[in-house]
């Protein structure tokens, strides 16, 4: 297995180190070019404000690699986001921790003054978001504990070495997918990626405001409970949602209790949670050049009219299904089937 050694800080000059180490291409200080002995792909840092900068990466490995992140002096937070098709690991203290966009959790939080490593999957994706936060900014902006606070409490019961270890809320997966369809080499690409990682930013305080709050009324065994439930409705994304008595009773708790629960942790409803997974599911089938017709997707996905799928997926992407289609060509000789 390949072995890369790097480093971060809140400016662009940590990139130079790793442009040596893989042989790739640096451009304007923002671009890392990957090699194509090393795989296809590319990634783009920008400094956003003073104490926040970001880290976009989207590549396809062609062989096993291991990034190793070195201590840095830097005193600063490292928010990853994974949103990659199979499942990467990122390695502290010798402990695995599973992550990716089918995996929860998929956000970690890390100290840059502490090493870690990153094995992403080969022959596959890898799609994250870094984002670098001056450990004081990001503490003052915190109205309840800070990061270091919260990660002792949990330690006294968990014993994670992690900050933060947790899924990424459905309003932030998409404004991440956001990113899949701009162009890096785009001039608007800088103030775009800025807009989105402010924005995460953001959800993240609103989010963690909040568990300052939520631990005094939810136990860890709703908590797990709740969390089960929506493993069960994503690990099947093309049948319909289940009902919410179902999940309820999974979950060993009345409807109503069940409901506030899994709100104040997800912040978001059951079933918008659900939907929102579902049509990104959808809009990678209808990208992937597989069917022939929109009609296709639509019964695979368990939709009994085309109009209930349309409605649905312009209320999330603001776009029909059909300006995301890519159609499936008929190879030339292959048999057509006319129904009759």
């Amino acid at each position: 297995m390949k072995k890369i050694n790097h480093f971060y800080s809140l400016t662009p000059d940590w990139q130079e180190q790793l442009v040596q180490e893989i042989k790739g291409e640096l451009i304007d200080d923002k671009i890392i070019v990957i090699p194509e002995t090393l795989g296809k792909g590319h990634s783009y840092f920008t400094p956003i404000a003073e104490g926040i900068s970001a880290l976009f990466v989207d590549f396809v490995l062609a062989e096993p690699v291991e990034i190793n992140r070195l201590k840095s002096e830097t005193e600063s937070y490292i928010f990853h986001f994974d949103l990659s098709d199979s499942v990467n690991f990122i390695k502290i203290d010798t402990v695995d921790y599973k992550i990716g966009s089918r995996e929860n959790p998929g956000l970690a939080i890390i100290d840059n003054q502490t090493e870690s490593s990153f094995k992403p999957s080969f022959h596959e994706r890898t799609l994250a978001l870094r984002l670098l936060v001056d450990k004081k900014l990001l503490n003052e902006l915190l109205e309840t504990n800070s990061i270091e606070e919260y990660h002792n409490e949990k330690n006294k019961y968990q014993g994670k070495s992690l900050y933060y270890y947790d899924h990424i809320d459905s309003n932030s997966i998409l404004l991440i997918r956001s990113l899949m369809d701009k162009s890096v080499f785009d001039v608007s690409f800088d103030s775009y990626l800025k807009g989105i990682s402010l924005k995460l930013l953001g959800n993240f305080l609103n989010r963690y405001e909040n568990l300052s709050v939520k631990k005094n009324e939810i136990t860890q065994t709703e908590l797990e409970a709740v969390i089960k439930t929506q493993d069960y409705f994503l690990k099947d994304l093309c049948s319909p949602f289940p009902t919410i008595n179902f999940l309820s009773e999974m979950a060993g708790m009345s409807s109503t209790k069940y409901k506030i629960l899994f709100k104040k942790h997800f912040n978001d409803t059951p079933k918008k949670v659900f939907l929102n997974e579902k049509m990104l599911l959808a809009k990678k089938l209808l990208q992937s050049g597989n069917y022939h017709t929109l009609i296709e997707i639509v019964y695979e996905l368990s939709y009994a009219k085309m109009n209930h799928f349309h409605s649905k997926y312009y209320a999330v992407f603001q776009r029909k299904p059909s300006q995301d289609f890519v159609k499936r060509p008929f190879k030339k000789g292959s048999p057509v089937l006319l129904k009759v």
